[in-house]
């Protein structure tokens, strides 16, 4: 499954990218910021969006690009907890993980999302 990844902080994508090839979410693409534009125009069919650094609410991040792809798999990574989880499923984040998420947890919850259409991370919660 093609991959777009919004995240600022460089040094993390090899290390993302492993994680999510793990999970079959070939990464086709990364931003450090949100560009809903560059998004349409990629076309992925799964977007892994660091949601803590965005320049805008990460609800409103995230029911924008549901607009703009509205069949995608999105996944939202957070080291934020309590209703944010919530407001990010509801926006249309499939998946919702905590920074704090091992790879194998990460894997695995991407996996466990894709068949069952959502996860949130307890640690969300």
């Amino acid at each position: 499954m093609d991959s777009y990844v919004v995240e600022p902080q460089s040094l993390f994508i090899p290390y993302l990218s492993d994680v999510l090839a793990a999970a079959e979410l070939r990464v086709v693409r990364v931003a450090p910021t949100l560009d809903v534009d560059d998004i349409r125009a990629s076309r992925p069919e799964a977007l892994f969006v660091d949601t803590d650094f965005l320049d805008v609410d990460p609800a409103d991040a995230v029911s924008a690009m549901r607009e703009a792809l509205p069949r995608a798999f999105i996944c939202a990574y957070t080291d934020r907890q309590g209703a944010r989880a919530d407001r990010l499923r509801f926006a249309g984040a499939n998946c919702v993980l905590s920074k704090r998420s091992g790879e194998s947890e990460i894997t695995d919850a991407l996996v466990a999302a894709r068949k069952r259409g959502s996860f949130t991370d307890p640690r969300c919660d």
